[in-house]
């Protein structure tokens, strides 16, 4: 059986992914863009070494930064895991933030690999000429890039022009049943109480180093690897001359911002039940796992 532990940064999806999977004796399986990174610790929020050594995970700092781990990778290595436990009946934990990965991994979407990809950018081409050109080829497509997003609106032309087809209809689902039965749950907070918590962590953050740690790899890995976009190390590198409360109130504004996506995604993309209560989500998920034996 597959548990996967969605929602909102901040909520405690790791704590209880652990917790869980502890109790029935399974598998963790990381579903956060951000913790492949092998070098982001700090801002991460990443399980410790000490945590992720008390059980069988997958899929966390198996990258380094000047590396690029595309969704289709990740499909790629996590249905190997999947097909791997699944057949072994041992339970899974699927946990992360980054909706797009866990629908990658469970339905049939029909990615293609980057490195087949002809990606031109020509610096003589506005970003606005770029979002005007997907816009004719996949007004789908274009509709869900903001224009400015430079790197994903030169995907999806690479992918239409390599492929001859639209982005849309590469990387849709083929249906809408998943490939694999699982039981979900995501996690949320009252806003105040998010805000505050996203505030505090940022701040501790700060305190364990953060500004260091995002300088310091910015010394060694180009400033647009994927690895340096993370929330955080973004923010610290292209403003090196702010003060840490400017910082901490800048990461906690995009925080926020990224939690309201989140939010708004896995609403709208899974059937999933919602708590704000962790204890009471364990006793869902510990329930549901007795149902299965």
């Amino acid at each position: 059986m597959i548990f996967v532990i969605g929602g909102v940064t901040a909520s405690g999806k790791s704590d209880l992914a652990f917790r869980f999977a502890k109790a029935i004796n399974g598998i963790i399986i990381n579903a956060d863009a951000f913790a492949f990174y092998k070098e982001l610790n700090i801002g991460t929020a990443k399980p410790t070494k000490e945590e992720l050594a008390m059980l069988p995970t997958f899929l966390f700092n198996n990258i380094s930064l000047d590396e690029r781990f595309s969704i289709y990778n990740y499909q790629k290595e996590v249905r190997i895991i999947l097909d791997k436990y699944l057949a072994k009946k041992i339970p899974i934990v699927l946990v992360g933030g980054s909706g797009l990965y866990i629908r990658a991994a469970l339905y049939n979407y029909n990615l293609q690999p980057e490195k087949d990809l002809k990606i031109v950018d020509d610096p003589n081409i506005s970003n606005t000429s770029l979002h005007k050109e997907l816009e004719v080829l996949d007004k789908e497509a274009a509709a869900k890039i903001h224009p400015n997003n430079r790197k994903r609106v030169l995907r999806a032309l690479a992918l239409i022009k390599t492929h001859a087809q639209t982005k849309t209809a590469l990387e849709e689902v083929t249906s809408s049943e998943p490939l694999y039965p699982y039981i979900m749950i995501c996690l949320d907070k009252e806003t105040e109480m998010l805000h505050r918590d996203i505030e505090t962590r940022v701040k501790l953050m700060f305190d364990k180093g953060l500004r260091e740690e995002a300088m310091t790899l910015s010394k060694k890995y180009p400033r647009n690897a994927q690895g340096m976009q993370a929330i955080g190390y973004k923010e610290i590198v292209q403003n090196p001359n702010a003060t840490d409360e400017e910082l901490i109130n800048l990461i906690a504004l995009r925080t926020r911002q990224y939690a309201k996506r989140q939010r708004t995604f896995f609403r709208n993309q899974f059937a999933a039940k919602w708590f704000t209560d962790k204890e009471a989500a364990f006793n869902y998920l510990r329930g549901k796992y007795e149902d299965s034996l």
